[in-house]
């Protein structure tokens, strides 16, 4: 697994605020709620100041600092997905806490667009067609705006964020210059910044694994499953006691916990350590897909399971009505705890028990978790827009977005924080839409460890020991993941042109193959007819890019 080699790897902890976000912020105006009085930023290389008498009033205007000062209030929409365990005790994020006072500290009001449950793509597709934009956009990578964020610049929907980064977001521009892996994977190759991102210096252990309800394992009488045969006797034996179908697959039906052990992973991959492959384009994917069709025709895997949304799954496993799942272990353990029920890890499967594991995920700086955030080209405040963004990755602005704020979720206890019953124990919902609720766990943001800052760790020290379970197998490595590379214009182009047409014939396929509408004997037809759609020029393409990453 990739290890960052600089000393913000070290210095991060909750000596995040004292140490890594002091001296990131050093001589940063816009981590300083004072920032009108510090010496202002130069305007970056190749933008235009105008001069005093053109414009007087943004020539005196404070580039940095909060509150942000305009003429005129504003109001920035941001559009955002939801996390679905937040939309069970809140309409919008405009009732999130962290959101309500990063209002008051930044003197913007936010107006937040969420799109219906389910329906994120088609929304998000919509609203690009309709041209009726708001200011902000959270999650517009690759997932949604096909090509990515990059092509969304170069189609002029997004705004280039190069001339406004050092002087209007200084220290989310000081963060990422302050290494150099992190300024290779928050740039293009030109050097460019198209969008903010969650910057996440050191890694956590994985956070989601498999969770099996310990009751059912021991009537089964069975250990932890490791290996594939003991994942299916413990099936057999659950169907047979209780007449349930013990697993929910996820419903896409890509589960990459148990495509790793045939050595592919969905999406593009290293195969060998050094060249790409796709998952879904090669033969060894057949053995996953043979997997899932017999677990579901045996009625181990749910019926439903391509139509459950995560908190009817998680009703499903918790109800005793499945047994085990592929789901964020800390907050499983959590929410069985408030139950009375145990839930247990288990480690990576894998074909045979001494067999090496090469998929597990890896942690990079730049953090994905689809927190790709542009602003878009038609926005009349795109200054505004990234100053309020650069919030997040100031000493306060980290603070508030991972822990909360001061005196509600949390006190400083010794220089650290300690979170209160607040958001450890919320008679109103849980640690795990609390993190959704009274924090921004998911933003574009600096983001503390988990182990640090999740308040499902903090709840005990179980719930911290099952987080790092498994995380010393030392068969278990991630030389299968890519890092996040990045493509030229023209193979962005060319890129998302083919997988436009691959991820919408592969997904159905897949879904087929497991459910037996088509049946496995014409894999051979399915491969030939992804090489017809051009997946061989797409993995070039991605060999290309991994390429010039790895020479970098």
């Amino acid at each position: 697994m990739f290890q960052w080699k600089t000393s913000i790897r070290k210095m991060f902890g909750y000596g995040m605020t004292a140490v890594l976000l002091a001296g990131i912020t050093a001589g940063c105006a816009g981590g300083d709620a004072g920032g009108e009085d510090a010496p202002e930023p130069s305007a970056p290389a190749g933008s235009e100041t105008p001069a005093a008498s053109e414009t007087p009033a943004a020539a005196e205007a404070p580039k940095t600092g909060y509150p942000i000062a305009t003429d005129e209030p504003i109001t920035l929409k941001v559009w955002v997905s939801m996390h679905p365990l937040a939309t069970q005790f809140i309409r919008s994020y405009n009732e999130n806490e962290v959101y309500q006072e990063l209002e008051k500290r930044t003197g913007v009001k936010i107006e937040f667009i969420h799109p219906a449950q389910g329906q994120e793509k088609e929304s998000f597709n919509l609203m690009i067609a309709s041209g009726e934009l708001p200011d902000i956009i959270i999650g517009a990578g690759a997932d949604r705006y096909v090509g990515g964020e990059d092509k969304g610049v170069r189609d002029g929907v997004f705004a280039d964020l190069t001339p406004y980064m050092e002087t209007y977001a200084p220290d989310y521009f000081q963060l990422v210059n302050s290494d150099p892996e992190i300024l290779r994977e928050t740039t293009n190759d030109e050097g460019k910044f198209s969008a903010f991102y969650m910057i996440k210096p050191v890694s956590d252990p994985p956070w989601r694994r498999i969770v099996i309800d310990e009751e059912t394992l021991k009537s089964a009488g069975a250990d932890i499953p490791r290996t594939i045969a003991d994942y299916e006797k413990f099936f057999q034996t659950v169907k047979e006691q209780k007449g349930i179908a013990p697993y929910i697959l996820l419903d896409t039906g890509l589960e990459e916990q148990f495509i790793g052990p045939f050595g592919v992973l969905n999406g593009f991959y290293l195969k060998d350590g050094k060249t790409v492959a796709f998952g879904q384009a090669e033969p060894a994917f057949k053995e996953y897909l043979t997997l899932m069709n017999k677990w579901y025709n045996e009625g181990y895997i749910n019926k439903d399971f391509a139509g459950l949304k995560l908190p009817q799954a998680q009703a499903l496993l918790d109800s005793g009505s499945a047994a085990m799942m592929v789901e964020a272990v800390v907050g499983t353990y959590n929410r069985g705890v408030q139950m009375n029920k145990k839930y247990v890890s288990a480690p990576y499967p894998r074909v045979n028990a001494d067999d090496k594991v090469h998929y597990m995920p890896a942690e990079w700086p730049q953090a994905g978790q689809g927190q790709e955030t542009v602003v878009t080209s038609t926005s009349k405040h795109i200054e505004e827009a990234v100053r309020w963004l650069n919030y997040a990755y100031t000493e306060e602005g980290s603070t508030l977005f991972n822990y909360g704020i001061e005196g509600k979720t949390y006190h400083l206890v010794d220089g650290k924080p300690q979170y209160t019953d607040y958001i450890l124990n919320n008679p109103k919902f849980g640690t795990d839409p609390a993190n959704h609720i009274l924090r921004a766990h998911f933003a574009p943001k600096l983001s503390a460890t988990d182990v640090d800052a999740n308040p499902n760790l903090a709840k005990s020290p179980e719930s911290k020991a099952i987080r790092q379970q498994w995380a010393d197998d030392p068969n278990v490595d991630s030389a299968m993941r890519l890092p996040p590379i990045r493509l030229t214009a023209e193979e962005t182009d060319r890129r998302a042109k083919i997988l436009t047409e691959i991820n919408t014939y592969s997904n159905e396929m897949v879904l087929k193959f497991i459910l037996g509408a088509e049946p496995l004997s014409k894999f051979d037809d399915y491969l030939n007819q992804m090489k017809q759609l051009g997946v061989e020029e797409a993995v070039q393409i991605t060999q290309a890019a991994y390429d010039r990453y790895v020479s970098k």
